[in-house]
């Protein structure tokens, strides 16, 4: 899967712009503090920015002196995801409120992966969190290398390939499962703090329903009228309407030809709703999939719904024609649309499997497994 809209980055997540300038105070203030010390430094300036929806916003700045030190004195931040930065590159991501007391430590020419923060329970626990999702990008990386050094000498045939990828899916699991336990105990000990609101979406929300739960209560209650914890708990409804079990909420698009059609007219037959578009390459390589199990399993009460993210009808069209697709086809050619944010469409390809009822069964299955679950129901 790829084309994330938006991983320990701000994803999901809208930052407000609201309040922000209105919390500069113009004077140093005796509760907040931020200062600190850096190696490697020519007196350069450095800027404190808030993450804001259209990008972060500099709320102050200062000059780091002869020594290396330095210290920010007009700003009083709200709970926030913040960051200290030279460049757009070199950075380093804080999590601040107005009573904290940080110091600030690192190599100014490599922030990113030196920096330290003391002062601020929030961005240690943003940092312990940062690291369980980089422990697990190197992990996958090296995994990654490993499969294509073992395929090379293969590279054209395909049963061997297909058998050293079935051989390294056990310690592939493994690593998986090791790292969303670890970061499993981590969130369940910090289920009241802002900063777990990054740390959980790594995790699948189907999956982990209960804990996402139980964050959106603390956080709800502890900041009620923080825009972050709105946003976060606006997600969580949108994912709760479309989890396992939930009625599939209904979707009413044209298809190339202009004839509206509504996936409820659907209703008894076994339907997959796919998300996609001509220009996901992702999509496109797992059509061929998707076009099996359509000729395995369309007499027999099978149907796919494909809802296209395109915007250029010509482009569209043309990915039908090319990828032999005979199924139903549907999508409005706008940038967004009200039915993308009522499914939590946060990635392409995404899948939905509903039953002959309309509701959820299944989510994102693929090849093999998709099949599988096909032949499981329908038969």
């Amino acid at each position: 899967m790829i084309h994330k809209y938006n991983t320990m980055r701000v994803s999901l997540i809208s930052l407000s712009l609201a309040g922000l300038l209105a919390a500069c105070n113009g004077g140093k203030n005796e509760g907040f503090e931020l200062k600190g010390q850096f190696k490697n430094t020519n007196g350069e300036l450095i800027f404190l920015e808030k993450l804001a929806p259209k990008g972060p916003v500099v709320v102050d700045s200062t000059l780091v002196n002869e020594n290396g030190e330095f210290e920010f004195t007009n700003y009083t931040p709200k709970i926030g995801f913040y960051r200290v930065r030279t460049t757009n590159e070199n950075f380093a991501m804080l999590v601040l409120d107005s009573a904290d007391r940080v110091n600030l430590s690192g190599d100014l020419k490599d922030l990113s992966s030196s920096y330290k923060a003391t002062g601020s329970a929030e961005t240690d626990l943003f940092v312990k969190y940062n690291s369980i999702v980089k422990h697990r990008e190197v992990s996958l990386d090296s995994l990654q290398k490993v499969f294509m050094t073992l395929i090379e000498p293969f590279k054209m045939n395909t049963a061997k390939v297909d058998s050293i990828s079935k051989t390294l899916q056990e310690p592939y699991s493994a690593l998986m499962n090791a790292i969303e336990a670890e970061m499993l105990v981590l969130l369940n000990k910090n289920t009241n703090m802002y900063a777990s609101m990054m740390g959980i979406q790594s995790l699948d929300p189907d999956k982990n329903v209960e804990l996402y739960a139980r964050l959106d209560a603390a956080l709800s209650k502890k900041y009620p009228n923080d825009y972050n914890v709105n946003m976060f708990h606006q997600m969580l409804e949108r994912s709760r309407a479309t989890a396992i079990g939930a009625a599939a909420p209904d979707i009413k698009l044209p298809t190339p030809d202009g004839k509206e059609v509504a996936l409820s007219s659907l209703k008894g037959k076994v339907v997959l709703i796919d998300f996609w578009a001509s220009w996901c390459k992702p999509c496109r390589a797992e059509m061929p999939n998707v076009a099996k199990a359509y000729a395995k399993f369309k007499e027999k009460g099978f149907e796919i719904y494909g809802v296209s993210l395109d915007q250029d009808k010509e482009h569209w069209v043309e990915a039908i024609a090319k990828d032999g697709i005979t199924w139903l086809q549907v999508g409005d050619l706008r940038p967004d649309n009200e039915f993308i944010r009522k499914y939590n469409v946060e990635t392409i390809p995404m899948t939905f499997l509903l039953d002959r009822d309309g509701k959820i069964i299944a989510k994102n299955l693929r090849g093999e497994e998709l099949e599988k679950k096909l032949a499981e129901i329908i038969n």
